[in-house]
């Protein structure tokens, strides 16, 4: 996985994102679909006591993730992210403290609007990361990432390949969800320069 992280940490650097193929197998894969049985609940928008469901804004379903004593089948994901949370300190000086992360599961039908991952009032969110953890995903199923500059032109558009993972500098990407005609299932989490926990 050292590898991966060096990979991704030339693209941050180059272009402030990257997308890496093929970070988990078919089989690991497989076995990280009973993750996807746990009770989701309905994601919302908004911070703290603001915080409401709007589908007409996102339409995913979230399960936060104990990164401290995670499920088995995702012990080495978590790891793999404090290796990248100590290359990105060492080669940028964010000053990340910690990370979180949820599984997400968008159903048919559902999207997730233009939107920036950091909050007017609260900063600390440096760094997004996505894992796409459904098992096959083929064009005509949608769920495109959009990525897009702070002037509104698109960068990237990324299906959201088995196995793959998308990383970028929060602050910088605005980004939505395409409409999903098959369910999308991903791991979604932000790294910090506070302690969030």
């Amino acid at each position: 996985m050292q590898s991966k992280v060096d990979q991704i940490i030339q693209d941050i650097e180059f272009q402030g994102w990257s997308l890496k193929q093929n970070i988990f197998t078919q089989d690991q894969l497989h076995l990280m679909q009973e993750l996807f049985d746990s009770d989701f609940l309905p994601a919302k928008v908004g911070k703290s006591h603001q915080l409401q469901r709007n589908e007409e804004i996102r339409g995913d379903w979230i399960y936060w993730i104990d990164t401290l004593n995670p499920p088995l089948v995702l012990k080495d994901l978590i790891n793999f992210l404090e290796q990248l949370k100590q290359s990105l300190n060492q080669n940028f000086f964010l000053g990340i403290k910690e990370f979180e992360c949820h599984l997400a599961k968008y159903p048919v039908n559902s999207f997730y609007k233009t939107h920036l991952d950091r909050f007017e009032k609260d900063s600390s969110r440096s760094f997004t990361f996505i894992f796409y953890l459904h098992p096959a995903w083929d064009k005509k199923d949608g769920g495109e990432l959009v990525l897009y500059n702070k002037s509104g032109d698109v960068v990237e558009t990324v299906l959201p390949a088995p196995g793959s993972m998308l990383c970028f500098i929060s602050e910088d990407f605005p980004h939505e969800v395409k409409t999903c005609f098959r369910e999308r299932r991903s791991l979604t989490g932000w790294m910090h320069t506070k302690i969030i926990n």
